[in-house]
């Protein structure tokens, strides 16, 4: 896997100058030691030249001038169907590659880029910064040390209103261009949440509708899992109800964790909550350094423990675990193989909208990618 081998920032050109490099990418490329913004291209020219301008950064007007350039790897983010050409054309041209979920709108396009990234020894890392998240990594800690036991069940619900969006990302309602509305932008952080937590998933079930937007897309998503451990879950997401709809339950048989990324609410007032009967010593340090004072722990038997980690911003992390893996020569800690996988998690829900019924996982090479029909 080729690196820089020198000692100084990652050369970054950003694929893309829409809402999502504007409001995150950018501004955490600009605060960031480890990485260096030094160019911008984008279809659209005039907004190329505006983010470039903000940063310093050139822009170039050719796909093929800013990957000839002196950059060592690119961030992709650009309407979901260009995802392939752009990560492709970056592998072949030996840059490593940052891609924003989905890595595309079909398993069979994924599969190509996957394969492409890994022809050319170059780095693939997908942008599910949920996985970032403090609460989030303190919580795969405690499943992996077994603190809640053999986990049965998985809930998580993933909501924002179309308003909450720059009107640029309107795209989105264009299914041939974006490949969803809700399950393959705000769903499939939680289909890779999923994954991250609980292991593979092993079969879908869904219900995908066109309930309240004037556009016919899919904007209330409901998925039923089957995971590989034996457990069952399910998802749900929507693009019509104004709150920010978030929550994340794992049930298991020595206790339940329940995880807020987006924001807090009454149902969901810190960013993680864990239930256990285990007492005070029992308790590992996980959750001591998270949670005080010291003298509550003494007294405790059993019952919620709620934590406040320091919230930092995810795209930090994730940049910076995308440049180590460049500057280590290994994976990133969420791989195309990882995108590839929550990619076949939306491709079976649309199959299985098509057939009415359980469809299993992993698909075959030859499932077909079925856009589903919304009245």
């Amino acid at each position: 896997m080729p690196t820089t081998g020198l000692d100084r920032p990652i050369r970054i050109g950003l694929i893309g100058a829409g809402a999502i490099m504007r409001l995150s990418h950018a501004p955490t490329l600009a605060r960031s030691p480890d990485a260096e913004l030094v160019g911008v291209f984008d279809r659209d020219r005039t907004r190329a030249q505006e983010l470039a301008g903000t940063y310093g950064a050139k822009t170039y007007s050719e796909l093929s001038t800013l990957l000839g350039a002196d950059i060592d790897a690119v961030i992709v983010a650009t309407p979901n169907r260009n995802h392939p050409e752009a990560v492709i054309a970056a592998a072949e041209a030996g840059r490593h590659v940052l891609c924003e979920k989905p890595l595309a709108i079909d398993v069979q396009s994924a599969r190509k880029m996957v394969a492409a990234c890994a022809a050319a020894n170059v780095v693939l890392q997908v942008g599910f910064n949920q996985r970032f998240w403090a609460q989030v990594q303190i919580a795969k800690r405690l499943i992996e040390a077994g603190f809640i036991g053999h986990i049965h069940g998985f809930r998580s619900i993933y909501s924002e209103r179309w308003s909450a969006y720059p009107a640029a990302t309107r795209y989105r309602y264009d299914l041939e261009q974006s490949g969803g509305a809700t399950i393959i932008d705000l769903t499939i952080h939680r289909i890779d949440l999923a994954r991250h937590l609980m292991g593979e998933v092993s079969g879908v079930f869904a219900d995908l509708a066109h309930s309240a937007l004037a556009e016919k897309v899919d904007d209330n998503v409901w998925l039923l899992t089957h995971f590989a451990s034996g457990a069952r879950g399910s998802l749900a997401g929507n693009r019509y109800s104004p709150d920010i709809g978030d929550g994340t339950s794992l049930y298991g048989t020595e206790g339940t964790l329940h995880i807020a990324t987006e924001t807090i609410n009454p149902f969901h007032a810190v960013p993680l909550a864990v239930y256990t009967e285990k007492s005070a010593k029992d308790l590992p340090d996980v959750l001591r350094e998270a949670h005080y004072p010291d003298a509550w722990w003494k007294s405790f038997e059993g019952g919620w423990i709620t934590l406040k980690p320091p919230r930092r911003n995810p795209y930090d992390a994730q940049l910076a675990e995308f440049c180590s893996a460049i500057r280590e020569s290994r994976l990133p800690a969420i791989t195309g193989t990882d995108g590839l996988k929550a990619q076949e998690v939306v491709q079976a829900a649309y199959l299985s909208v098509r057939d009415g019924g359980w469809v299993g996982l992993p698909l075959p090479d030859d499932a077909p990618f079925v856009l589903p029909e919304y009245s």
